[in-house]
């Protein structure tokens, strides 16, 4: 008897703890920060797409923030974009494109801070 009523509290006990830490976890994540857009030039990474994608993703939603990404590539990366978009797809969300970079995009991307420009082009150098 003595031996089932321990049992009891040491459930009752620890799921108390769960309960409290996972509101510490709730208390410490910080406020929703509204919507980004996000402009991505992945430049052939089929390699390391995958793991860019799902941290700029688990970023975003960590933080609260909704998103939209526009990935920027033509035909000849066909690969990247298939991994992109069954990425998009597991977190529910669909994915724009544009077929060319457009020419100002950088000058834009300094003096306007409605989106994010993740350029990959660079590394491949």
């Amino acid at each position: 008897m003595v031996a089932h009523l321990t049992m009891i509290l040491l459930i009752y006990f620890l799921a108390a703890m769960a309960v409290h830490a996972m509101h510490q976890r709730h208390l410490s994540r910080p406020e929703s920060e509204g919507f980004e857009q996000i402009l991505l030039i992945p430049s052939n990474q089929a390699g390391r797409i995958e793991g860019i994608v799902r941290e700029l993703c688990r970023e975003l939603l960590y933080r609260g923030k909704s998103f939209r990404l526009t990935v920027v590539a033509d035909r000849t990366e066909a690969e990247t974009i298939t991994i992109i978009e069954k990425l998009m797809q597991r977190q529910g969300m669909e994915t724009s494109y544009l077929p060319a970079v457009p020419a100002d995009i950088e000058r834009v991307a300094q003096t306007d801070h409605t989106f994010r420009l993740i350029d990959l082009r660079e590394s491949e150098q």
